[in-house]
């Protein structure tokens, strides 16, 4: 049941982060911050009375990992700021192994988009050599520098990574309710 009760409320955290990063391009912090109480207030009602502070310590854990884990793609501008939050929600709320899944389905649909988003816009080819290219000259230089400029990219290439998480728990959910 508890599992259920987590996945709604991560549902509707995704949902609200989903419609600000399609709306505006990013998820505010107070969404993000909103969002991490509910988690620690979930996770505390719903632990047994003598585990509640360590249940609590795992939760705060399993932010601060995943935030390590995904911040060097925010800070090579792959990702936003935003989406490193959320996925740290995701794997707060359901547990790494839970939370694992829900991102990598949500990357899976956050490719099947960009990649009809090439097909469409007929950049494929342009995107995937600038990407090698990226990719090539971090090897070489080892010079962190920023993969994506809305001043030379445009917003057309933006994937809202949010709204693609969405989906993964959606996906999520319904193989949870099936299976």
């Amino acid at each position: 049941m508890s599992i259920y009760l987590r996945t709604g409320l991560l549902a509707v955290v995704l949902l609200g982060g989903a419609w600000y990063d399609v709306r505006e391009q990013r998820i505010p912090n107070w969404w993000c911050v909103c969002a991490c109480v509910c988690g620690l207030g979930i996770t505390w009602q719903m632990s047994p009375a003598g585990g509640r502070t360590g249940q609590t310590a795992f939760y705060m854990a399993r932010l601060a990992a995943v935030t390590a884990l995904w911040f060097p793609l925010f800070h090579l501008r792959m990702i936003g700021a935003g989406d490193v939050k959320l996925m740290a929600l995701i794997a707060g709320y359901l547990g790494f192994k839970a939370g694992a899944c829900v991102i990598l389905y949500g990357f899976f649909i956050g490719a099947f988009l960009a990649f009809l988003k090439m097909l469409i816009y007929k950049n494929l080819y342009q995107r995937l050599r600038y990407f090698f290219a990226y990719i090539r000259r971090l090897f070489l230089t080892r010079e962190a520098v920023p993969y994506y400029r809305a001043s030379r990219d445009g917003k057309h290439v933006v994937i809202p990574l949010g709204l693609c998480l969405l989906g993964g728990c959606v996906w999520y959910m319904v193989l949870e309710i099936l299976c």
